[in-house]
């Protein structure tokens, strides 16, 4: 309490109000802690009337009213045992009416605020669960068309079924995207398009010496595959980052379809190319997006030299380069996640433990594996960097099952096991130690130069493992 010049004690309170047809309004408000409430009760009502004008119902008068229930008009502050810093609330009550609790507004609050934090199974909700179903369902079907294509004897005319599939999934595709403008419909049948282009793998004719598909039918179905994508980006303008991802991912195995097709090269040798390819593209992934986008990044200057300032940019030149910068950022996404891919992959089937080069491969797994720690650890995308630690953790535990599967004996799997357990507890411990704490500049300098000294070791032995020293060696001049 708080007396005033002329002696009479006032109270700080908070006193709020809230009805379904107003906004809910509070005010703190100093009252007379000795006069009863009704004396003052009016002037409280125009303080939270705010312009608009409160009226309460036919029969109730107003009162203030805390959690234990609403307070007697008749009462005061000091009666009530209300201290400074109380909040009230503004409540018309009949004179008839038992004071129930204020815990009831308590209840509806909070069931309130649950009901508002909690997506609700709505109309929209329902429509996309229908949506999910169309997508989940088209690649189904698409899956069982392959199915009985085979089981048919490789039939034409379940090929032309999928064809038609095809046709009817582009159809759907057009249809939301361009005359129905549902950006969720569209993305339902790009997922069953992409799903359908598959087919056109079927159209390659069956070897009379194998008699099964082969090699070619994946290469072709890839290249339908990255085709059908790009054409659906074109289309709907959505999901760039996913559709890059997807493109280039297909794209790197048509051409790993090629070379194992018309090359005599070892699984490992073509596996250990596309790991420097993926190393490649994880390095330049942003300059490759930045091409891609059609950005034109200025030359970095020299120590000392002058660069010439041009004009002031237009408006309309501003939104193309905000709009081709998004553009690059979801394309770097995109290539990072599907070199990321790629590179863990490849190491996983570059390490052969049946092979001449079997220390070489497991000197290029660990290498690979610390590169993509390091790389994940330093990008700012969230989506990049669980991109390339799970390709990390991939490495672990895929080149870890190759060895285990390869049936050795001994000691061996426990030493590789052993191994895997203590990069994870090491992995683990860092995360959650040493990620809140921070790294000494010293430390993150030296990490930084083992990364480097790791990348240019793996160069030159995944070089040595794909063979090319040994043509180069071969040779002959003149």
């Amino acid at each position: 309490m708080a007396p005033t010049t002329n002696g009479t004690a006032l109270s700080r309170v908070a006193v709020w109000y809230g009805d379904s047809a107003l906004e809910a309004r509070q005010q703190d408000l100093v009252l007379p802690t000795q006069s009863p409430i009704s004396e003052y009760i009016g002037d409280v009502v125009d303080q939270l009337s705010d312009g608009d004008p409160i009226t309460a119902p036919a029969g109730s008068q107003w009162t203030l009213a805390r959690i234990g229930g609403p307070l007697k008009p008749h009462q005061s502050l000091h009666d009530a045992r209300v201290t400074d810093g109380a909040v009230l609330e503004l409540r018309a009550v009949k004179s008839t009416e038992r004071y129930r609790k204020v815990t009831e507004d308590v209840i509806d609050a909070a069931a309130t605020e649950a009901a508002a934090a909690g997506r609700p199974f709505d109309t929209h909700a329902a429509r996309q669960a229908g949506l999910v179903g169309l997508a989940f369902g088209g690649v189904a079907v698409c899956a069982a068309q392959w199915l009985l294509w085979i089981s048919n004897s490789y039939s034409w005319w379940w090929v032309l079924v999928g064809g038609i599939g095809a046709v009817v999934a582009f159809t759907g595709m057009w249809s939301a995207s361009r005359r129905y403008e549902s950006g969720d419909a569209a993305t339902a049948w790009t997922v069953v398009w992409v799903a359908a282009t598959a087919v056109v793998g079927q159209v390659i004719p069956i070897s009379e010496r194998t008699g099964s598909p082969g090699i070619p039918h994946v290469m072709v179905s890839a290249v339908g595959v990255a085709v059908g994508a790009v054409c659906a980006l074109l289309l709907t303008r959505r999901h760039l980052a996913i559709t890059t991802a997807l493109s280039a991912v297909m794209a790197i195995v048509a051409v790993i379809c090629a070379v194992a097709e018309y090359t005599n090269l070892r699984s490992s040798a073509i596996a250990a190319g596309v790991l420097i390819a993926g190393l490649i593209g994880l390095q330049n992934a942003s300059a490759i997006a930045s091409g891609l986008a059609r950005i034109t990044l200025p030359r970095v200057p020299a120590d000392g030299e002058k660069m010439e300032v041009g004009g002031e940019i237009g408006e309309q030149e501003l939104l193309t380069v905000r709009r081709r910068s998004r553009r690059a950022v979801q394309m770097t996404t995109g290539l990072v996640v599907a070199f990321a891919v790629t590179t863990a992959a490849a190491a996983v089937w570059t390490m052969d433990p049946h092979s001449y080069h079997y220390r070489i491969e497991m000197v290029i797994v660990s290498c690979v594996a610390f590169i993509l720690i390091i790389w994940g650890r330093t990008m700012s995308n969230a989506l990049q960097a669980f991109s390339m630690l799970t390709g990390a953790a991939l490495v672990i535990v895929g080149s870890a099952a190759r060895l285990l599967l390869a049936g050795q004996d001994g000691w061996k799997p426990v030493v590789v096991l052993a191994v895997v357990v203590g990069a994870i507890v090491v992995l683990v411990t860092i995360a959650v130690v040493v990620t809140p704490r921070g790294v000494n500049p010293r430390v993150a300098r030296l990490i930084e130069i083992f990364g480097w000294m790791a990348l240019v070791t793996v160069y030159p032995l995944a070089a040595w493992v794909t063979g090319i020293f040994a043509v180069l060696r071969d040779l002959r001049i003149g």
